[in-house]
């Protein structure tokens, strides 16, 4: 579902997290003049140079796995704007049912934090990996060998275990 989040809470009064409330049905409209105007109103140029974005693994006394993103606000800018221009990429793939991976994140980006644990290079299609189709192994003399082989040394390991306890027994009874 495409949708404008609303949070509800107060970050202050709940522990630094937000709640997600629920999802505002938007219809978007995603072209190059966009993300063009969005760069100018989020003044993305200057947040390439101050902002700071890293996903991390919580390694806190849980079994489950968790990660956070730890960020100021100009590296979720440019995140967010990553993201959009994946979408538009994406967009276009679908359109002409070319699709490919796409690179999310330049390396050695400046607003990127040098000690981020997880690593984004790019956004891959799910129709992507449907059309590459796993390969099936035919099955060969050598496998069918190394089974006949296992189960023949089974057999006799199986074998002599028989004879032994057979020969102990026979040892120990006058």
């Amino acid at each position: 579902m495409r949708g404008l989040i609303e949070f509800s809470g107060d970050a202050t009064q709940t522990g630094g997290y937000l709640y997600l409330h629920r999802i505002l049905p938007i219809k978007p409209t995603m072209n190059k003049e966009t993300l063009n105007s969005l760069k100018e109103t989020l003044a993305l140029d200057s947040a390439i140079d101050i902002g700071r974005f890293g996903i991390f693994y919580d390694s806190s006394e849980s079994r489950e796995d968790k990660y956070f993103i730890k960020a100021n606000k100009e590296g979720l800018k440019m995140f967010a704007y990553q993201l959009l221009c994946a979408s538009k990429d994406l967009e276009d793939q679908e359109k002409d049912n070319a699709f490919e991976k796409i690179a999310l994140i330049p390396d050695g980006s400046a607003w990127i934090d040098k000690d981020s644990e997880i690593r984004l290079f790019h956004v891959e299609s799910p129709q992507l990996s449907k059309d590459l189709v796993p390969t099936t192994t035919k099955e060969t003399w050598k496998d069918r060998f190394s089974e006949i082989g296992c189960t023949l040394i089974v057999i006799f390991l199986f074998i002599s275990l028989l004879v032994g306890i057979d020969a102990i027994f026979t040892y120990l009874t006058p």
